[in-house]
Protein backbone atom coordinates (compact mmCIF):
# COMPACT_ATOMS: atom_id res chain seq x y z
CA UNK A 1 0.00 0.00 0.00
CA UNK A 2 1.24 3.35 -0.97
CA UNK A 3 1.97 5.96 2.19
CA UNK A 4 -0.12 8.47 0.26
CA UNK A 5 -3.04 5.89 1.08
CA UNK A 6 -2.67 6.39 4.96
CA UNK A 7 -4.39 9.79 5.77
CA UNK A 8 -1.66 11.38 7.82
CA UNK A 9 0.83 11.05 5.26
CA UNK A 10 -2.26 11.99 2.39
CA UNK A 11 -2.39 15.28 4.87
CA UNK A 12 1.46 15.73 4.46
CA UNK A 13 1.87 15.49 1.04
CA UNK A 14 -1.08 17.41 0.16
CA UNK A 15 0.11 19.96 2.19
CA UNK A 16 3.18 19.68 0.63
CA UNK A 17 1.61 20.29 -2.77
CA UNK A 18 0.17 23.35 -1.49
CA UNK A 19 3.09 25.02 -0.26
CA UNK A 20 4.61 23.99 -3.81
CA UNK A 21 1.35 25.97 -5.85
CA UNK A 22 1.84 28.73 -3.18
CA UNK A 23 5.20 29.40 -4.05
CA UNK A 24 4.90 29.55 -7.59
CA UNK A 25 2.07 32.23 -7.08
CA UNK A 26 4.21 34.05 -4.60
CA UNK A 27 6.93 34.10 -7.00
CA UNK A 28 5.03 35.75 -10.01
CA UNK A 29 4.46 38.28 -7.94
CA UNK A 30 7.61 39.20 -7.42
CA UNK A 31 8.41 38.26 -10.56
CA UNK A 32 5.72 41.17 -11.84
CA UNK A 33 7.02 43.69 -8.80
CA UNK A 34 7.25 46.51 -11.43
CA UNK A 35 4.35 45.45 -13.93
CA UNK A 36 1.88 48.53 -13.54
CA UNK A 37 -1.74 47.43 -12.35
CA UNK A 38 -0.11 44.28 -10.99
CA UNK A 39 -2.57 42.77 -7.92
CA UNK A 40 -0.82 40.04 -5.75
CA UNK A 41 -2.57 36.86 -5.97
CA UNK A 42 -2.57 34.13 -3.43
CA UNK A 43 -3.99 30.71 -2.19
CA UNK A 44 -6.23 30.13 0.52
CA UNK A 45 -4.92 29.08 3.26
CA UNK A 46 -4.31 25.44 3.48
CA UNK A 47 -6.63 24.52 6.22
CA UNK A 48 -9.49 26.76 4.52
CA UNK A 49 -8.87 24.44 1.12
CA UNK A 50 -8.92 21.53 2.96
CA UNK A 51 -11.93 22.37 4.59
CA UNK A 52 -13.42 23.37 1.26
CA UNK A 53 -12.31 20.67 -0.31
CA UNK A 54 -13.79 17.64 2.30
CA UNK A 55 -17.48 19.84 2.22
CA UNK A 56 -17.95 20.21 -1.08
CA UNK A 57 -20.19 18.50 -3.32
CA UNK A 58 -19.57 15.60 -5.56
CA UNK A 59 -20.22 13.93 -8.62
CA UNK A 60 -21.39 10.51 -7.75
CA UNK A 61 -21.99 9.29 -11.38
CA UNK A 62 -20.42 10.54 -14.68
CA UNK A 63 -24.04 11.15 -15.40
CA UNK A 64 -24.51 14.24 -12.97
CA UNK A 65 -23.94 17.56 -13.74
CA UNK A 66 -20.82 18.70 -12.10
CA UNK A 67 -21.39 21.09 -9.34
CA UNK A 68 -20.78 24.71 -10.20
CA UNK A 69 -17.93 26.46 -7.97
CA UNK A 70 -16.57 29.77 -7.99
CA UNK A 71 -12.95 29.26 -6.91
CA UNK A 72 -11.41 25.90 -6.76
CA UNK A 73 -9.89 24.75 -3.75
CA UNK A 74 -6.32 25.66 -4.49
CA UNK A 75 -6.90 28.48 -7.54
CA UNK A 76 -5.11 31.81 -6.68
CA UNK A 77 -7.11 34.81 -5.79
CA UNK A 78 -6.15 38.32 -5.67
CA UNK A 79 -4.72 39.01 -2.12
CA UNK A 80 -4.84 42.09 0.21
CA UNK A 81 -2.02 44.43 -0.13
CA UNK A 82 -0.13 46.90 2.47
CA UNK A 83 0.18 49.71 0.04
CA UNK A 84 -0.27 50.31 -3.82
CA UNK A 85 1.76 52.33 -5.85
CA UNK A 86 1.11 55.28 -7.94
CA UNK A 87 1.28 53.14 -10.94
CA UNK A 88 -1.21 50.59 -9.39
CA UNK A 89 0.92 48.14 -8.64
CA UNK A 90 -0.16 46.42 -5.44
CA UNK A 91 2.46 43.83 -4.89
CA UNK A 92 4.98 44.66 -1.78
CA UNK A 93 8.17 43.02 -2.31
CA UNK A 94 8.53 43.09 1.82
CA UNK A 95 5.02 40.97 2.07
CA UNK A 96 5.79 38.87 -0.92
CA UNK A 97 9.28 37.80 1.27
CA UNK A 98 7.57 37.13 4.03
CA UNK A 99 5.06 35.19 2.74
CA UNK A 100 7.43 32.92 0.70
CA UNK A 101 9.73 32.49 4.15
CA UNK A 102 6.86 31.33 5.29
CA UNK A 103 5.69 29.16 2.82
CA UNK A 104 9.18 27.78 2.58
CA UNK A 105 9.28 26.67 6.33
CA UNK A 106 5.54 24.95 5.74
CA UNK A 107 6.93 23.10 2.69
CA UNK A 108 10.01 21.94 4.93
CA UNK A 109 7.99 21.22 8.18
CA UNK A 110 5.16 18.95 5.81
CA UNK A 111 8.59 16.65 3.97
CA UNK A 112 10.44 16.93 7.23
CA UNK A 113 7.06 15.04 9.21
CA UNK A 114 6.83 12.98 6.37
CA UNK A 115 10.52 11.22 6.26
CA UNK A 116 10.03 10.70 10.26
CA UNK A 117 6.73 9.40 10.09
CA UNK A 118 8.34 6.92 7.45
CA UNK A 119 11.03 5.72 9.14
CA UNK A 120 8.76 5.31 12.17
CA UNK A 121 6.59 2.93 10.46
CA UNK A 122 10.21 1.15 9.16
CA UNK A 123 11.17 0.67 12.35
CA UNK A 124 7.81 -0.61 13.15
CA UNK A 125 7.84 -3.52 10.54
CA UNK A 126 11.60 -4.25 11.82
CA UNK A 127 13.29 -2.99 8.44
CA UNK A 128 14.92 0.23 10.50
CA UNK A 129 17.21 -2.17 12.69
Amino acid sequence: MPAGNISFFGLLSAKAEWAGRRFAVLSGNIANADTPGRLPLDLPAFTDALARSRAGMVRTDSRHLAPAGGHGADSARPARSWETAPSGNGVVLEEEMQKLATTQLDYRLAIDLYGKHLGMLRTALGAGR
